[in-house]
């Protein structure tokens, strides 16, 4: 399944980053890599003062492109 992901999310996600293209058609091994890591890295670097900051905005983002699949 190939997910569109905007400028700001690929950028996250390349920061994040993954040993396979984000971009591409994606297997569904590498669909749960992404949906781990993002909510990893949204627990770690998301939350300030129990709200989302910016990075924890587009992590749930990505996190709801993931969700309509």
């Amino acid at each position: 399944m190939k997910l569109k992901f905007n400028k700001e999310q690929l950028e996250l996600l390349n920061q994040i980053g993954f040993d396979f293209n984000v971009e591409k058609d994606l297997s569904d091994d590498e669909y749960f890599k992404i949906d781990e890591k993002v909510s990893d890295y949204f627990a770690y670097r998301g939350i300030e003062n129990d709200e989302a900051n910016k990075i924890g905005q587009i992590c749930e983002s990505i996190m709801d492109i993931l969700g309509e699949q």
